[in-house]
């Protein structure tokens, strides 16, 4: 019987030449096949590691701009602006990104080359910039790529209006007597002795928070509200971003001013202070800085003086003495401070290495929209001032009250708030 398909002989069919499954062609074809994939595999994974790298690099990179910004707008508020760059340079280099070292540059700005905080002399602007090659492509011959980021941190607002410096006096706050301290903001007393703030006799004491490094004393019939927190950290000078003003060669010379005259005082330089006395009646010329060159400024009698945006700077130099700021009598005393400008808010501001005490005595009727910086000097009050100003500001080494003092805290007049700074944050 024979099979339908098959040969006479029996045989069966061969497949034709090139289609079998061992043929070497088709292996060949299959492993090109693969390497190829593997190639383009292994160049994905290449470019995602490197994209994974670039991005590490410059998340670290901007957490160093960030430090860098932020250490230097701190460095302002503790000690000026003089080191600023090495400050934030150094808080660079702790976060990995050193000025100078693989190609690394760490560029400060203040106040900020660009942004929203030009104007702001406590901006401060940094970025860090870097060529960085890739892991793997960098391989194949790509070249660097140029990563930089940038940060621009500025002193917040604080909150005290009220700060003194002194690190370890007894007493750096004192109120005895029948003293009544009115404080619509907060007080900061940074000595450490464990009787920094010293309240005393039928004193009393209000603010809306009162931080002592040290301890507290009060005794007698005193009263504080709130009670004060003690062992609070130190927070150094909020005033010490502030530039001194320049001194220039004298204007005026030893200027005494007494008995019914009526004067108007321009801005310039005084030296050897200028004395008011009797019943004289003064006014400052707005817009400009009365600087002190020794001398000091004394108002007493039954004076009037009055001054508009001004700043009033008390020095000494070339030859003449120093003297203090003392207001007393009966004197009827209006000062502002200017509202604008690098000493927005400053009303006096006393050399910082003098530390000729400043007096407010007798019962004048004082208006000191400003702030009182003294820090290297005591202020005391024994008169009465009559609490009418918008806002005032005490920063200085202590203070002592034995009469009524009222401070308040209205700041709208000032487009950047308070010129009391506070801890630094970041603004871009």
């Amino acid at each position: 019987m024979m099979l339908h398909g098959a040969s006479r002989s029996g045989s069966v069919a061969m497949p034709a030449a090139g289609r079998g499954p061992g043929n070497p062609a088709r292996r060949g074809f299959v492993l090109v096949t693969m390497l190829s994939c593997l190639v383009v595999l292994i160049a994905f994974l290449g470019l995602a590691l490197d994209t994974g790298y670039l991005e590490l690099v410059k998340t670290r990179m901007q957490t160093a701009a960030d430090a860098a910004a932020l250490g230097g707008a701190q460095e302002i508020r503790m000690n000026g602006a003089d080191n600023v760059l090495a400050a934030a340079r150094a808080d660079a280099a702790l976060n990995g990104f050193t000025d100078g070292q693989h190609g690394v540059t760490v560029t400060v700005h203040n106040p900020p080359s660009g942004g929203y905080y030009t104007a702001n002399s406590t901006g401060v602007e940094v970025v860090v910039a870097q060529q960085v090659s890739a892991i793997f492509m960098g391989v194949v011959g790509a070249a660097p790529v140029s990563l930089q980021a940038r940060a621009v941190a500025h002193l917040g607002s604080g909150t005290s209006c009220l700060h003194l410096l002194d690190p370890s006096a007894s007493g750096a706050f004192s109120a005895s007597g029948n003293a009544t301290v009115q404080i619509a903001c907060g007080v900061i007393v940074e000595s450490s002795s464990g009787t920094a703030f010293n309240a005393s006799g039928n004193a009393v004491v209000t603010a809306t928070t009162i931080e002592v490094n040290g301890g507290k004393s009060i005794s007698q019939n005193a009263t504080v509200t709130p009670t004060p927190v003690t062992r609070a950290p130190q927070q150094g000078d909020p005033l010490a971003y502030v530039p001194a003003p320049t001194v220039g060669a004298c204007n005026y010379t030893n200027t005494n001013i007494s008995g019914a005259q009526t004067v108007t005082l321009p801005p310039g330089v005084y030296c050897g202070g200028i004395r008011v006395s009797g019943s004289a009646r003064v006014t400052f010329s707005p817009a400009g800085t009365i600087v002190l060159n020794g001398g000091g400024l004394s108002i007493s009698g039954n004076s009037t003086v009055t001054g508009a945006n001004v700043t009033i700077y008390n020095t000494s130099g070339g030859g003449y003495s120093h003297g203090a700021i003392s207001i007393t009598g009966n004197s009827d005393v209006t000062f502002s401070a200017p509202t604008t400008g690098p000493l927005a808010g400053i009303l006096i501001f006393q050399d910082r290495s003098m530390s000729d005490p400043a007096t407010l005595s007798g019962n004048p009727n004082i208006t000191l929209n400003g702030a009182l910086y003294f820090p290297s000097a005591a202020i005391a009050y024994s008169g009465n001032t009559n609490g009418a100003d918008t806002y005032s500001i005490i920063v200085a080494k202590t203070a002592t009250f034995t009469g009524n003092c009222k401070m308040n805290n209205d700041y709208s007049s000032l487009p950047g708030g308070s010129p009391i700074r506070g801890s630094a944050v970041l603004s871009e």
